[in-house]
C-alpha cells in the first residue's frame, strides 16, 4: 500500500527542489519591489501539506521498500535453504558485522519464519512511532503560527492524541480512522511491552463488530486477496506478517493526510510561509534546500518545491515573512549560513570562474 506523492518537476527524490530550478530562479528574479503586495496574495494552498507530513511520507514510502525487500530477501533465503539441505550446513555472510566469517545453520526454515515475524512485530512499532512523531510536528506547526484549539484535546480520539480536536475534527467524520489507528496502537504497546503478547483489550478490540465491519470495507488494492489478521487470543504471542506492518503504516498515513488537510488551512498561506523559513533558517536541524540564492528565494523555492504551494511569487513571500515579523530575521540568518553569497550551482560556478582568472 505504498503511497507516492507525485510532485511538480521541480521536486527531487530526496524531498527538496531540483537544483535547475535554483538557476532558474537566479537568472529570472526580478527583486521584490513594486509596490503593496497583500500577505499570502494568490497562494493556492489546496494542495498544500506541511513538513511533519513531508517527513511522514517519507518515511511511509521507504518503510514499504524496506519491509518488502527485506521479506524478499527472507523468501528467497527460504528458498535456497530447501534446495541446498542435501549439502548440508548452510553458511551465511556476515559482511562487516564482529560475529566470524560466516554463521553456518542446517535447516532455516523456522529461522526465516521467525525472522519474518520480527520485521512485522519491528514495522508495527516503527509504523506508530512515525505518527506519533507527526502529531508531535503537527503540534509544533499549529502553536508556532498562533493558533486557538478549536475544541479541548480530552474531546478528541486517543488515537490522535486528542490532536483532531484542536485542529476541529469531529470524531464522528474520522470513526473507521480512528478504530483502526486505535487497534494498531494498542499492538504495538503488546509488542513493545509484552513481548508480543495480545492483551485483554487486543483481543476485544479485534473481535468489535465496528471494528470487523470497518476491516471489511477498507480501502485496499484490486486483487483476489482480502484484508486479515492473524489470530488475536489473549496471553497468546500474536503471530504478525510483514503485510500487517504495511497495513498499519497505511492506517498513519491515511489519519496523517486528513488531520495535514485541516491543519494546513487553518495556518494558511501566511503561516505557511512561516513554516517554510522556520525550516530554512531557525530549525536546528533545517530542511534540506538547493535554492540557496537570497532568504526570499529559498523560502519560496520551499513552498513551491516541498510544500506543494502554487501561484507563489517572490513579492508575496516577502510581503508574509514581513507580516510575521521574520524579514529581517531571515536576511541575517541567511548572510550567517552563507556569508561568500548565493550557494546555487550557477553562483558557484561563477566564483570558481572568477576564482581561476585571479590566479
Amino acid at each position: 500500500m505504498a503511497f507516492q506523492l507525485i510532485f511538480h518537476r521541480i521536486v527531487s527524490s530526496s524531498g527538496g527542489i531540483d537544483p535547475g530550478y535554483a538557476d532558474e530562479a537566479e537568472r529570472h528574479s526580478q527583486g521584490t519591489g513594486g509596490g503593496f503586495v497583500a500577505v499570502g496574495a494568490g497562494m493556492d494552498i489546496d494542495a498544500a501539506i506541511s513538513e511533519p507530513l513531508v517527513k511522514l511520507i517519507a518515511f511511509h514510502n521507504a518503510f514499504n521498500r524496506n519491509i518488502k525487500v527485506s521479506f524478499g530477501s527472507l523468501e528467497m533465503l527460504s528458498g535456497v535453504s530447501a534446495a541446498d539441505r542435501s549439502a548440508g550446513l548452510i553458511a551465511l555472510p556476515t559482511g562487516t558485522e564482529p560475529w566470524g566469517r560466516e554463521t553456518r545453520w542446517r535447516n532455516l526454515d523456522q529461522p526465516v519464519k521467525e525472522a519474518a515475524g520480527f520485521l512485522a512485530e519491528m514495522g508495527l512499532a516503527r509504523a506508530t512511532a512515525s505518527f506519533e512523531d507527526y502529531l508531535t510536528g503537527a503540534k509544533a506547526e499549529f502553536d508556532r503560527v498562533g493558533l486557538v484549539p478549536a475544541q479541548s484535546k480530552r474531546s478528541g480520539t486517543s488515537a490522535m492524541h486528542g490532536f483532531d480536536a484542536i485542529v476541529g475534527i469531529k470524531a464522528s467524520s474520522i470513526a473507521d480512522l480512528a478504530r483502526m489507528a486505535t487497534f494498531f496502537g494498542v499492538a504495538r504497546n503488546c509488542v513493545v511491552h509484552r513481548a508480543n503478547r495480545a492483551s485483554g483489550e487486543l483481543a476485544a478490540l479485534c473481535a468489535e463488530p465496528a471494528f470487523l465491519e470497518t476491516l471489511a470495507r477498507w480501502p485496499k488494492r484490486v486483487g483476489k486477496w482480502k484484508l486479515s489478521l492473524p489470530s488475536i487470543r489473549e496471553g497468546h504471542v500474536v503471530d504478525w506478517r510483514p503485510r500487517h506492518a504495511i497495513m498499519a503504516s497505511d492506517v498513519y498515513y491515511r489519519c496523517a493526510t486528513t488531520i495535514d488537510r485541516v491543519l494546513v488551512q487553518k495556518m494558511g498561506a501566511p503561516g505557511l510561509v512561516r513554516m517554510a523559513a522556520h525550516w530554512c533558517f531557525f530549525a536546528d536541524s533545517p530542511a534540506p534546500c538547493p535554492a540557496k540564492l537570497n532568504p526570499e528565494t529559498m523560502v519560496r523555492s520551499q513552498l513551491v518545491g516541498r510544500y506543494l504551494v502554487r501561484a507563489t511569487s517572490l513579492a508575496g513571500t516577502v510581503a508574509s515573512l514581513r507580516s510575521s515579523g521574520q524579514w529581517d530575521a531571515a536576511r541575517a540568518a541567511f548572510e550567517r549560513r552563507y556569508p561568500n553569497g548565493p550557494e546555487t550551482s550557477l553562483a558557484t560556478r561563477r566564483r570558481a570562474r572568477r576564482s581561476g582568472r585571479a590566479r
